[in-house]
């Protein structure tokens, strides 16, 4: 059996990316649901819970971030989507993929649901020069 100890270590390697690719993680471990340590413990390492809406992200960035869902950590960013030079969105993205290739996991910005954002985490994002905002 696992200690929490051991565990809650596990989950800060997963967290941080540093050891471990963050992608899907299962956060059931010993047919124990250790969802809030996987959150006080993301908590701990700078991410805070809010929805895609209320996350301050650029058109140039996207922010690291985690959706749960069904005890499942699946990571990805908080970015806005460009579909033409001048329509886009905002939303979570997972780095898991669908069949299609696109984010298996979608969380747009008008959704009420929680994602753990770490806005000390930001990449840049390349565009063309044809980029316009509405």
């Amino acid at each position: 059996m696992n200690s929490l100890t051991d565990i809650a270590e596990a989950f800060d390697e997963i967290i941080s990316g540093r050891f471990v690719k963050r992608y899907v993680h299962k956060l059931i471990v010993d047919g124990s649901d250790l969802t809030g340590l996987f959150v006080e413990r993301a908590e701990r390492a700078g991410f805070v819970g809010t929805t895609v809406g209320n996350v301050d992200v650029g058109f140039d960035e996207r922010i690291a971030a985690f959706a749960i869902r069904s005890s499942t950590a699946y990571f990805g960013w908080v970015f806005i989507e460009r579909f033409t030079t001048t329509r886009s969105r905002k939303l979570f993205g997972s780095e898991v993929q669908n069949k299609k290739g696109d984010w298996a996991i979608q969380v747009p910005s008008n959704s009420k649901e929680n994602v753990y954002v770490n806005y000390s985490h930001r990449i840049g994002m390349e565009f063309g020069a044809d980029f316009v905002l509405e």
